[in-house]
């Protein structure tokens, strides 16, 4: 009897992997009660097609390369990641006497190193260090990485300016090496076009689990060990994912010769040495606009110097990059802007103890972080399932407009919250806020996506590594002019809490502030007609007005072409997109 169950059970499953390719699932009515009905079985059954999936991915781009993915975009960006940006704000209240306007300008100065991945890659293209683009870069970042760590998560009496220089370094650490595999993965990617799906899956897929395995555990870490001490874990997972960094598991290339360093300008020429300069423009920015965070304790000159670097990086992309790349940036850039973080305000009346707060929701630091995370995290998957099911259809500038105003609204919950008149009509602060972070992470998800589709079309043939690097950098340099600006509406509204003891009155005019950065971010909207394309995300061809600015474009940089090299008169943002000299951009 037991022989025949077991003939059964193979049986049906090579039934099912046949089956797979024709149904994309199991033939639920081949198989046996005593199966269909057993858990155990579904889990085998997913196991042996995950592993059969594996197999087959890793026949294409090589065992080493997906175990580099795992050890740096799932190990290390998504894991550790979020870990450290989970802690980072309750370490700087644990330290004491960090108002919320600070709490915000440390932050951002923390995660400046994500504003420079343009000029990283151009510095990985075209230097060499003992003959490889990639792997010194990322073993030199990596070790700095594991000291600063464990430095900052064992030193309790660290001054704040040592602990922002150890956290900038982890967080150069990751970005870059987030940046260095994906060129790599993105190579193999246009050398065999047929794993597209599958190796952002696995990429995409990956990070998803390893970031929702951190905001499930993080909060109790935090409870338990303090904040401090998360840092001092990460230098585990970064010293173990740096591994295969150190074999050469990514396959980074010798170049020829033996020289300690190495450089070839003839990279910058065949990508457009504009983009080079615009790279180093918004790194000179993010730059500057870190070390005014740091050394001048000023927020109203911190405010102003962050609205130039944003006007500057806006100019830049018109100077450098196609007008209709520059439209969009400059469209999402400045609804960045008007978006105001008040996440350092926020942050203190939702955590605040009876003794600081008498009046305050009092979360848990597990709930701020694990619950509300594990929601968002959640709702974000289901955000972007409901953007490709409702609105693939409707036109990019019906999607940005509606989503905007629908957010904004979402957002004015919060006011009922600050009031604390939730509490008097007898609704839960946390049933209250689960349910306004579940529904705005989606609707900001119909904000972001038209955004990332628009830019996919209209970046260049063969520069799409550079021109998403520069994206990047433009949108999080965007995103800490967003906590500049921010800090100093708070500073002038008066709202600085800090953690201490009888804080009340901090917060009486958060619901004022809560009002403003709910309807600014519906400024912007006038400028649809004018920076974003007419079109919809399905529409096939090039994008309305890509023709005309192709031709002009064309007759701009007659005769500059290096090497006198034949023009690609394929309009930029086609389905095949086009090669654009950017040198007369």
């Amino acid at each position: 009897m037991e022989t025949k169950r077991r003939d059964d059970v193979s049986r049906t499953i090579e039934t099912n992997e046949k089956d797979y390719s024709s149904t994309n699932g199991t033939n639920i009515k081949l198989l046996p009660a005593y199966l269909k009905f057993n858990p155990f079985y579904w889990v085998y059954h997913a196991s042996s097609y995950f592993v059969l999936w594996l197999r087959s991915l890793s026949s294409k781009v090589g065992v080493g390369l997906l175990i580099t993915i795992f050890s740096i975009q799932h190990l290390q960006k998504g894991l550790v990641q979020s870990y450290i940006s989970n802690s980072i704000s309750f370490y700087l209240r644990d330290r004491g006497g960090i108002s919320a306007g600070e709490m915000q300008v440390y932050i951002s100065v923390i995660m400046t190193p994500w504003s420079l991945k343009g000029m990283m890659g151009v510095g990985s293209d075209v230097f060499a260090i003992m003959g490889y683009h990639k792997i010194p870069l990322m073993i030199l970042t990596a070790t700095g990485a594991v000291f600063a760590l464990f430095f900052v998560g064992t030193s309790p009496n660290m001054p704040i300016i040592v602990a922002l220089l150890c956290l900038f370094i982890a967080q150069l650490h990751i970005s870059m090496n987030d940046l260095l595999v994906e060129a790599k993965y993105s190579e193999k990617i246009q050398q065999n076009p047929s794993v597209n799906s599958d190796m952002v899956s696995y990429v995409w897929g990956g990070m998803a689990t390893m970031s929702l395995l951190a905001v499930g555990t993080v909060g109790l870490v935090i409870q338990t060990l303090g904040a401090r001490r998360v840092f001092a874990l990460c230098t585990v997972p970064v010293f173990l994912g740096s591994i295969p960094i150190l074999f050469n598991l990514l396959d980074d290339k010798r170049v020829a010769g033996n020289k300690c360093c190495h450089m070839d300008t003839r990279v910058l020429k065949g990508r457009g040495e504009g983009y080079a300069v615009l790279a180093a423009i918004i790194t000179v920015l993010g730059l500057g606009l870190a070390n005014s965070g740091v050394f001048y304790d000023n927020i109203q000159f911190n405010f102003l110097l962050a609205i130039f670097c944003g006007i500057a990086t806006i100019l830049g992309f018109y100077r450098y990059t196609p007008r209709l790349i520059a439209n969009v940036n400059a469209f999402t850039l400045i609804q960045t802007l008007f978006s105001m973080s008040i996440e350092g305000a926020t942050f203190y009346f939702f955590t605040d103890g009876p003794e600081e707060y008498p009046e305050g929701p009092h979360f848990s630091d597990w709930f701020y972080t694990t619950a509300i995370g594990l929601v968002a995290s959640v709702t974000a998957i289901l955000g972007i399932v409901l953007f490709n099911l409702y609105l693939g259809h409707m036109k990019y500038r019906t999607i940005f407009l509606w989503s905007t105003i629908v957010y904004s609204i979402l957002s004015l919950i919060n006011i009922l919250v600050f009031l604390r008149w939730n509490k008097a009509w007898g609704i839960p602060d946390r049933v209250f806020v689960l349910g306004s972070a579940a529904l705005q992470t989606v609707i900001k998800e119909f904000n972001y996506m038209p955004a990332v589709m628009i830019m996919s079309r209209l970046c260049p043939k063969g520069l799409e590594a550079t021109m998403f690097a520069l994206l990047a950098s433009a949108s999080n340099l965007g995103s800490n002019i967003s906590n500049y600006s921010g800090a100093f509406l708070l500073d002038a509204m008066g709202i600085k809490p800090n953690g201490s003891k009888n804080e009340s009155h901090q917060f009486e005019n958060l619901w004022l502030v809560a009002l403003i950065v709910s309807i600014l971010p519906c400024v912007p909207l006038i400028l649809l007609p004018y920076l974003i394309p007419d079109a919809r995300p399905n529409d096939e061809g090039p994008l309305p007005g890509v023709e005309n600015e192709s031709e002009e474009r064309k007759n701009e940089r007659k005769g500059l072409l290096a090497d006198d090299e034949e023009e690609d008169e394929t309009p930029a943002g086609s389905v095949v997109g086009a090669v654009i000299d950017v040198k007369s951009a």
